[in-house]
């Protein structure tokens, strides 16, 4: 099979890119022609590994001293998309001319399964792709985060697609409701390998990663942590990621006067090891579409505290056998959830080994056999 996964930005950290890169590597690996193309570049190398097999793709280059032919992006002659699209899409130059080339790049393509990752790029498959192609959409976030204009964008666009596949079971049901003549499947992210660093859980650290934006709540997590700092001096909270509260985040730590007890190491391109070095893993989001780095800690064999948000900590972490979970948002639980684990070695260690066989029904293998699957369907009915 031939297959394309568009994406915002595959030189960028996040979720979506991390599972995007997975996908491709482990279609590549079972003998699949893979193409990434990426509406933006701006650094050398992507920030996660790639099969040498997948192609990718940089619809515009934005590295500095690039050269960028922006007359090619000047086009398309249909510039409908601008009264099509909801209020949201920026409509400025720059903008203009990521999606100008990505509309250019959708119309070349031929005898392709053509893969979205986010709601921007899906409006656009759905308008400008070739309705021969095989269309899908994948969704990482639930239906009841579209509203307004966005939602009434999606609703004409979905109804174009092929299929939509979402992470969770909850979101299916949603989307299910919300799309009946198109085929909803939950197919979950899968792990980018079951063969990774173990913890032992023999160190005295709290480990968490994410974008530092403010949906992670980590500023919570913070203040949380400053609770077990008080009961437990001699472990540590590290935290790695990057993003826009990261300032904030190192004014909260010096706030707490907990700069020798919680560390913003910055982002990695090793996480697995980084989290085999921790004993238990904490997670302070608000929301969570499915939650994937939740998942790379059980695989690491680390319990987890979790806020009960929606969806997917709920899905992922089964409370009181892998993890816990705490009343979303609630900081002093959240606290109280991490000393449970930490004055408690056995339940730790029946978690730890309960997380590893609940990230086993994760591996590539699993999950890439039923995305084949979808993709033969598909392809069938065309």
């Amino acid at each position: 099979m031939k297959l394309t996964y568009l994406i915002y930005n595959a030189f960028g950290v996040g979720g979506t890119v991390r599972t995007v890169f997975n996908q491709a590597n482990a279609m590549a690996e079972r003998g699949h022609d893979v193409e990434i193309a990426s509406m933006l570049r701006y650094h050398e190398e992507p920030p996660f590994d790639l099969d040498p097999r997948v192609t990718m793709t940089a619809l515009v280059d934005n590295r500095s001293g690039s050269y960028v032919d922006w007359d090619r992006y000047d086009g398309p002659e249909d510039t409908s998309w601008h009264e099509r699209f909801p209020a949201g899409v920026s409509k400025n130059a720059d903008s203009r001319r990521r999606i100008s080339a990505m509309i250019r790049f959708l119309r070349g393509l031929d005898d392709r399964i053509v893969i979205g990752t986010r709601p921007t790029i899906n409006l656009i498959v759905a308008e400008y792709a070739d309705p021969s192609l095989v269309r899908v959409v994948q969704e990482h976030a639930g239906l009841s985060t579209h509203k307004g204009e966005w939602r009434t964008a999606i609703d004409a666009a979905y109804m174009k697609m092929d299929a939509l596949v979402c992470l969770t079971e909850a979101d299916r049901v949603a989307y299910a409701e919300a799309f009946p003549e198109v085929r909803v499947e939950r197919i979950p992210n899968a792990l980018h390998s079951l063969d990774v660093p173990r913890s032992d859980l023999s160190r005295k650290q709290v480990v968490s990663a994410g974008r530092l934006d403010g949906n992670k709540g980590v500023d919570k997590l913070i203040a949380a942590f400053g609770q077990v700092v008080e009961a437990h001096p001699e472990w540590t909270l590290r935290i790695h990621g990057d993003g826009p509260e990261l300032d904030a985040l190192r004014k909260a730590v010096r706030t707490r006067h907990l700069y020798n007890h919680v560390f913003l190491m910055g982002s990695t391109r090793k996480l697995d090891e980084q989290l085999a070095k921790g004993s238990i893993f904490a997670m302070s989001s608000k929301s969570e579409g499915f939650g994937m780095v939740l998942l790379e800690a059980m695989n690491c064999g680390l319990p987890v505290v979790s806020f009960n948000c929606p969806v997917g900590p709920r899905e992922l972490v089964t409370d009181g056998v892998d993890g816990l979970l705490v009343p979303e948002l609630d900081v002093d639980a959240l606290a109280q959830g991490l000393i449970r684990l930490i004055e408690d070695e056995e339940l730790r260690r029946g978690f730890s080994r309960a997380a590893l066989q609940k990230a086993a029904e994760y591996g590539p293998d699993i999950v890439t056999k039923t995305w084949e699957q979808l993709y033969e369907d598909l392809s069938s009915a065309k």
